[in-house]
């Protein structure tokens, strides 16, 4: 019997402690939200509000590869964006309410004052900023579709 116990107790606070840092992990890593376009996935930041919306990626020096900002909206439009105290270069990629891409394009860091405004053909709903090469490296192209997991 006291071997028994002896054995048994270490084994239950193992599996105690095991449990703890699974759990403890599980937190500290919550699902990162993900847009999936042709079987190629990027863990995006979703701007909703009109303050997010405001801030968007200024002042940012570096993009993860596979990293990009959702734009939420309300309601489709043809939303336009510039790129005031925006540092990198970015692809714009407008996605309708079916979630199709209805417009893809390149925008470069505004120099010069006013700065110019990118705006798409037709009314989107969504907008995906990416790095300005991803959607050449990744084949992305208007009338694909795309997948948002939150």
């Amino acid at each position: 019997m006291k071997i028994i116990k002896k054995i048994l107790i270490p084994i239950s606070l193992l599996i105690i402690f095991i449990a703890g840092i699974i759990i403890y992990t599980k937190n500290l890593n919550p699902k990162q939200p993900q847009v999936c376009i042709n079987n190629t996935c990027f863990s995006i930041e979703i701007a909703e509000t009109p303050q997010e919306r405001q801030i968007w990626l200024m002042h940012r020096k570096h993009l993860p590869e596979k990293s990009g900002m959702l734009f939420v909206f309300e309601q489709s439009s043809p939303y336009g964006f510039w790129m005031k105290n925006t540092l990198i270069p970015l692809d714009m990629i407008w996605i309708d309410q079916d979630q199709k891409i209805i417009d893809i394009q390149q925008a470069i860091p505004c120099t010069t004052d006013p700065c110019p405004s990118y705006k798409p053909s037709w009314p989107a709903l969504y907008v995906l900023e990416l790095n300005s090469w991803i959607s050449e490296k990744y084949g992305i192209k208007v009338w694909d579709n795309i997948e948002i997991i939150k």
